[in-house]
């Protein structure tokens, strides 16, 4: 029997089950047995290399080498992360934000500071703060859509 392997990219984890995107298509694959006795964890954003099966689902062969990993949410292979921080009710603390600018940036990610609920209390401070340091910083009201485009 000639195995078809193909590699893609892992786009949804859900109850054992692994939606892996490769061109067009997206196959509904199962992770081997030996995944969990060698305790890798497939995570959304893998790259992996697939065997198609005749049914027209898939089954996860091996997981590529990976750029990072975040434990929460449980994702790979990411480029840049959104902190939102709220300006008003509640506050977001400073040192809240800059521990997860830390994080991210530790793991080879850009972080992205988006502080919500300008409408209600403008934190010029605070945005100038995070723009200074040269962090990508957003000002935005999800209420009124300001800064959402």
């Amino acid at each position: 029997m000639n195995k078809q392997q193909e590699i893609g990219t892992i786009v949804k984890a859900l109850s054992g089950f692994y939606y892996v995107r490769y061109g067009q298509k997206l196959v509904t694959c199962r992770a081997p047995g030996k995944f969990r006795y060698q305790k890798i964890s497939p995570l959304v954003g893998d790259k992996v290399e697939l065997i198609q099966q005749p049914d027209g689902t898939g089954m996860l062969d091996q997981i590529l080498p990976r750029k990072n990993e975040f434990k929460r949410p449980a994702i790979a292979n990411i480029d840049q992360m959104v902190i939102v921080a709220s300006g008003a009710n509640p506050v977001t603390q400073p040192f809240l934000i800059d521990q997860m600018c830390s994080i991210v940036e530790g793991r080879n990610c850009e972080p992205i500071i988006c502080i919500n609920k300008w409408d209600l209390t403008e934190l010029e401070s605070l945005y100038h703060s995070y723009v200074t340091a040269g962090f990508m910083t957003l000002k935005v009201s999800a209420s009124n859509g300001m800064g959402i485009r």
